[in-house]
Formats: C-alpha cells, sequence, structure tokens
C-alpha cells in the first residue's frame, strides 16, 4: 500500500522536473495511480473549480477546455454539474489515456499549456513567449485549468493563451498556488491583462488547502474571470 509520505514524494519529484520532457515522463508513469493518491491526500481542487465556473456558466452545451486536464478529475466534475462539451488537454499522453476511460471528454488533445520557445540555465517557465495552443481562436465559451500553475509546470504567460481561446465573455476559471502566485508573476501577468481590456476578475476564492491529507502546507486561490 502506498504511503501518504510516498505521494508526496512523488508529487515533488513532479515539481523538480527540469524540462517538459521529464515532466511528461513522470506523468505518463503516474497516471494509473495519481486518481488513487490525490483522493487519498483529499484532493478539492478539482470540485472547487468546476463548482466556482458554475456559478457563471449555466448552458450544459456550453462548449468548455479543461486545460491541464490529466487524469480528467475536472472533467468529472463539470459533468456531475452536467456540462456534456468538454475538451480535455494535456502534456501526457498516458494521463489522457486514463481521462478517456472516464468517458466525459467530446475530445482529448495532446500539448503543452504555456510551453516556453526558449528556456534560460533557471528551467521551465522561463520563456517570454509561449507556445500557442493548437486551437483556433475564441474556440471555446468557457476554460478551466487546474494544478497546472505551479512549480515546474506552466508559467504566468500561459494565460494569454487561456484568453485568446475563450471567447469574449466567456469565463476562465483557475488554480494556483499562493506561494507561486508572486514567485511566478501571475499577479502582474493577471493586472497586466485587466489593463489591457483582456479580461475582468469576477471572484477570488480565500486561501485553502487542495490537499489536507498529504501536503497541509500548501494553499490555493481558485481565481474566476470574465475575458472581455
Amino acid at each position: 500500500m502506498t504511503s501518504d509520505k510516498a505521494r508526496t514524494e512523488r508529487i515533488q519529484r513532479v515539481y523538480d522536473s527540469r524540462d517538459y520532457d521529464e515532466l511528461t515522463t513522470e506523468y505518463d508513469g503516474w497516471a494509473t495511480d495519481y486518481d488513487a493518491d490525490l483522493e487519498s491526500l483529499g484532493f478539492i481542487g478539482p470540485r472547487t473549480a468546476a463548482e466556482t465556473l458554475a456559478k457563471y456558466v449555466s448552458d450544459p452545451e456550453a462548449k468548455l477546455l479543461d486545460a491541464g486536464a490529466g487524469t480528467g478529475m475536472v472533467g468529472q466534475e463539470l459533468a456531475r454539474l452536467g456540462f456534456k462539451r468538454i475538451t480535455a488537454l494535456d502534456l501526457s499522453p498516458g494521463m489522457l489515456m486514463t481521462a478517456n476511460e472516464k468517458f466525459v471528454y467530446e475530445e482529448l488533445v495532446v500539448g503543452e499549456l504555456g510551453k516556453p520557445l526558449s528556456f534560460d540555465t533557471e528551467g521551465l517557465g522561463c520563456g517570454e513567449l509561449a507556445k500557442p495552443l493548437p486551437f483556433e481562436t475564441d474556440a471555446f465559451d468557457s476554460t478551466t485549468c487546474v494544478g497546472t500553475f505551479t512549480f515546474g509546470h506552466a508559467p504566468a504567460e500561459s494565460l494569454d493563451e487561456l484568453v485568446r481561446v475563450t471567447k469574449p465573455g466567456g469565463y476562465i476559471v483557475f488554480s494556483i498556488r499562493t506561494d507561486y502566485y508572486t514567485e511566478g508573476g501571475f499577479n502582474v501577468k493577471q493586472n497586466a491583462l485587466a489593463e489591457a481590456g483582456k479580461w475582468e476578475v469576477v471572484e477570488q476564492t480565500d486561501p485553502f488547502q487542495p490537499m489536507p491529507n498529504g501536503e497541509p502546507d500548501i494553499w490555493y486561490y481558485v481565481w474566476a474571470y470574465r475575458v472581455l
């Protein structure tokens, strides 16, 4: 039986990935155990984000993007709330294979959220520009992104692409680790997008523990923005 200590150590290995190839390998290898591991740690991020989106989007036929979908935990929560048209995007084919078994996605797409076009000596998240997502502009009515804005993962520049692929009037709901919010430059990027008239904030949750059973020192925010 896998212990909570072993599960949190595995999560730390993911955070410590040095590039996107290593990150993909870590997630591919974790795919079959991912749901059980995070559920044992009390992971509530997917439900919190899905329920936040449902406050603002009522149409069950709305076309949604689940960016950084992993094994489909957010998709399951969205489907539970009645949403029917959900696209999963993730860099890990292994994770998407597991997500496909949940039968909640209309489409599954392999792609990197916010992969920098260039890296510096510090590793991930350092490029000034992010690789475009494989979707047309205004392709989705609303977007979710949970567990992806954290150390060793997608940079703040990823938000530009989430705004691009989400229709005006749609919503973007995403989680950020509180200790990554400033360090990762999300405070600057979110404010810059608002000042540029790209979106407006409609909700920010109080900080909460997304995995209280295994990482009690980790806290999240969930944000909701309306695209303009």
